[in-house]
C-alpha cells in the first residue's frame, strides 16, 4: 500500500509540475514558434555530419536521405550500415549527394548502436583535417533511419551552437503522421509527455539526450570524452547524457524544431522495443557510485539522474500492488455493487482527467505545428482540431497505456537480465 500510494502522489506531482510549466512557458513558446526559421548568423556557419546508423533498414533509408538532402544547410551524411542482409547498401546508392557509407562486417558488427556510431568518428574526424575545417564549427548529429527532420531544423541548431556554452542539443520528437490509436498514443507520450519532461529537465540542466535528433560540437565532445563517446548501454543515448554530465557539458533541449519517426503498429513490438530501452536504464546503473561520489556534477542533475532510475522501479511495485488491492477489494466486495461501481469511477476519473489533458494539450501543439509550417498537415481524424467524444473516451486509456508498456517491458528487461540476454533487439520495419 505504501509502495502504490508513493507512486501515485509521485505521478500526481509530477504531472502537475508538468502542467504547471507548460501553461507557463505559453507566450515564450510562441514567440518561439513565431521566429522558428529566423536565423542570428548564417545558415552555412556549421558543417553538421549527420549519422544514420543502419541494420536492415531497406524500408525507409532511401526516404530519409531525400528528405535530408532537401533541407537547408551544409550537411556530410555518414550512413554507418551494420552488414545489412537486405537492400539497405543498394537503396542508399541510389541516392546522390553528400553521402559516405561506413560498411562494418560480422563479427565486427551488430554489437550495438554505440559502438556503431563510433566507428563514424575516425570518418569525421579525416574529413576535418583533410578539408581543414574549424572542430568548433562542426557538429555532429544523429538521425535514426526512419527519421526526419523539421524544416527549421537547421535554422535552431545553428541559433543554439551560436552560444558558446552550448555543445550539445537535443530536438523534440514526434511519431510521423500516426495513423493508430496505439500510434497516436505513441505520439501523445513522446510529444506531449516526453516534451514536458525535457522542459522540467531543462530547468535542472539535465536535459536527456535521445537515440534520435541529438547533436554535438565536435571539438567540445573530442577533447573530453575522447573520439569514442558512446557507450554500449543498450540506452547509450542515456548513458552519453551521463558522460557529458560528468565533464559538465551542457545540453540544450530545443522544442520547436523537431525529428520524427515511425510508430509502431504492433503492441509485441513496442514492448520489445521499450523493453530494451528499459534494459538500457539497467545498464545504466553501473554509474550510479559515480553519481553520488561526483563532486562536479550539480545536484540538480543527480536528483534527476535518481528519480530516472528509481521511479519505474517504483511504478512496477506500484503495478503488483494495484493488482493485488484490486483484486483483493473485488473478493471482499463481490457482493456489493455499490463498491465496485464506486471503485470503477475514481478509475474512469482518473484516467479522464490526466489523459484528457494530455490530448488536450496534444491537439494544441499539432494545430501549432501545422500553423508554423514546421510539420506536415496531419490527414488522421484523430488529429483534427475538434474534440470528440470519441477522443476523450480513449483519453481514459491513454494513461493506462503508459503504465501497461512500462509494467510489461520492465519484466520483459528484468527476465533478460536473469538469463543473461544482452543483445541488441532491433525493431522490424513493417
Amino acid at each position: 500500500m505504501i509502495v502504490y500510494l508513493t507512486a501515485l502522489v509521485t505521478f500526481i506531482l509530477q504531472c502537475s509540475i508538468m502542467f504547471y510549466f507548460y501553461f507557463r512557458k505559453q507566450k515564450q513558446s510562441m514567440r518561439q514558434l513565431i521566429n522558428a526559421y529566423t536565423i542570428n548568423g548564417s545558415l552555412n556557419e556549421y558543417l553538421y555530419f549527420i549519422l544514420i546508423p543502419c541494420l536492415n533498414e531497406g524500408k525507409v533509408i532511401k526516404r530519409t536521405l531525400q528528405k535530408l538532402l532537401k533541407l537547408s544547410g551544409r550537411k556530410e551524411i555518414i550512413v554507418i550500415d551494420d552488414d545489412s542482409d537486405d537492400d539497405t547498401l543498394a537503396q542508399i546508392r541510389s541516392v546522390s549527394g553528400p553521402i559516405s557509407i561506413i560498411e562494418r562486417k560480422l563479427p565486427n558488427a551488430r554489437t550495438g548502436k554505440g559502438d556503431s556510431l563510433n566507428s563514424a568518428m575516425p570518418t569525421i574526424t579525416k574529413m576535418i583535417h583533410e578539408q581543414k575545417l574549424d572542430p568548433a564549427r562542426c557538429i555532429v548529429g544523429v538521425v535514426d533511419a526512419d527519421g526526419a527532420l523539421s524544416a527549421n531544423s537547421f535554422y535552431k541548431l545553428t541559433n543554439a551552437f551560436e552560444n558558446n556554452q552550448v555543445d550539445s542539443v537535443q530536438l523534440r520528437v514526434k511519431m510521423r503522421n500516426p495513423h493508430t490509436i496505439l500510434q497516436t498514443f505513441q505520439d501523445i507520450e513522446f510529444f506531449v509527455v516526453n516534451h514536458l519532461i525535457q522542459t522540467i529537465r531543462a530547468k535542472l540542466n539535465a536535459v536527456a539526450l535521445c537515440g534520435n535528433g541529438q547533436f554535438f560540437r565536435y571539438s567540445t565532445i573530442v577533447k573530453r570524452l575522447g573520439e569514442k563517446p558512446w557507450g554500449n548501454a543498450l540506452l547509450e543515448d542515456y548513458e552519453l547524457t551521463l558522460r557529458m554530465e560528468f565533464k559538465d557539458i551542457k545540453t540544450q533541449y530545443i522544442s520547436d524544431a523537431y525529428v520524427d519517426q515511425e510508430a509502431l503498429t504492433s503492441v509485441k513490438r513496442l514492448i520489445k522495443q521499450r523493453a530494451r530501452w528499459a534494459q538500457g536504464g539497467f545498464n545504466c546503473l553501473k554509474y550510479l557510485g559515480h553519481i553520488i561520489h561526483s563532486k562536479d556534477m550539480p545536484e540538480s542533475q543527480k536528483l534527476d539522474a535518481y528519480f530516472f532510475f528509481f521511479q519505474p522501479i517504483i511504478n512496477v511495485l506500484a503495478d503488483f500492488s494495484i493488482m493485488f488491492l484490486t483484486i483483493a477489494f473485488i473478493r471482499r466486495n463481490l457482493y456489493k455493487p455499490i463498491h465496485l461501481l464506486t471503485l470503477l469511477v475514481i478509475m474512469v476519473f482518473f484516467g479522464l482527467f490526466f489523459g484528457l489533458a494530455f490530448t488536450m494539450i496534444y491537439l494544441r501543439e499539432i494545430r501549432l505545428t501545422e500553423a508554423f509550417d514546421l510539420l506536415p498537415k496531419l490527414t488522421k481524424a484523430f488529429a483534427s482540431r475538434r474534440l470528440t467524444p470519441l477522443k476523450v473516451i480513449l483519453a481514459i486509456f491513454l494513461v493506462s497505456y503508459i503504465y501497461a508498456v512500462l509494467f510489461l517491458s520492465m519484466m520483459t528487461a528484468i527476465y533478460h537480465l536473469i538469463i543473461g540476454q544482452h543483445t541488441w533487439d532491433k525493431t522490424k520495419r513493417l
